[in-house]
């Protein structure tokens, strides 16, 4: 059943067993995210913001309440339906580039589309119009090391937005990155998701991009508040 909200919390909780005491990341955490929003997450180290991701991902399960992304509970599932809906619906920039260092960039670009069964008539020109988007169509047979770190980070944005996932999960994308490399690679990633409606979540403490939030929510005491200024309440 499709859902009006690309992204739906409800009351999830997250612990881990550490040294024999439970460590509590998230305690009834309840949020909904809209279709074609772009939510910053912002936190201390180690609050849970990668957790969070990870929750809505599909790559962790929460210790209790429900996730569910289109109006579909992915704690319903089993872990390879997770990871088949992972692959489909979803696209993820890390702060690591985590590109495949013995792939070329085309073929970086075409492990998605290959992964996803999209038709091989369309592979050429989805990546070669992906790769016109970012600037690097003269870099297509060159492999990762032989790029620098922005090309590469451009490279990993393209890479989440071959397979046209309805959401995308972006972790410090810039952590790695000079100052007008990191806004280049951000004004990138917010103009290709905006033209296309997709939902944006972002972990980063850019505040360019936080100027550019329809949201900003900040991961304190074991939930999530709305950062003064932002948008749309819970």
């Amino acid at each position: 059943m499709q859902s009006d909200f690309a992204i739906e919390l409800t009351r999830v909780s997250k612990s881990y067993r550490e040294a024999g005491r439970d460590q509590i990341i998230f305690r009834d955490l309840s949020v909904r995210i809209r279709h074609g929003e772009l939510l910053v997450l912002l936190g201390r180290s180690g609050s849970g913001k990668s957790t969070l991701l990870n929750l809505i991902s599909g790559i962790d399960s929460p210790s209790s309440g429900d996730i569910a992304i289109g109006g579909l509970n992915l704690t319903l599932l089993p872990e390879r339906d997770r990871t088949l809906y992972r692959r489909k619906h979803m696209g993820f920039v890390f702060q690591a580039y985590n590109l495949i260092p013995t792939l070329t960039v085309r073929e970086n670009l075409l492990l998605p589309l290959e992964l996803n069964r999209f038709p091989r008539e369309s592979y050429a020109r989805k990546i070669d119009s992906l790769l016109q988007e970012v600037g690097l169509e003269n870099r297509a047979e060159e492999f990762p090391d032989r790029l620098s770190g922005g090309e590469q980070q451009r490279v990993a944005v393209a890479r989440a937005l071959v397979h046209e996932p309805e959401i995308i999960l972006a972790d410090e994308p810039t952590g790695n990155l000079d100052l007008e490399t990191g806004r280049k690679v951000l004004g990138l990633l917010d103009r290709c998701v905006r033209r296309s409606a997709r939902t944006l979540i972002m972990v980063t403490h850019s505040e360019e991009v936080i100027g550019r939030a329809d949201r900003v929510l900040h991961i304190r005491d074991y939930g999530l508040s709305e950062f003064e200024g932002s948008g749309a309440g819970l």
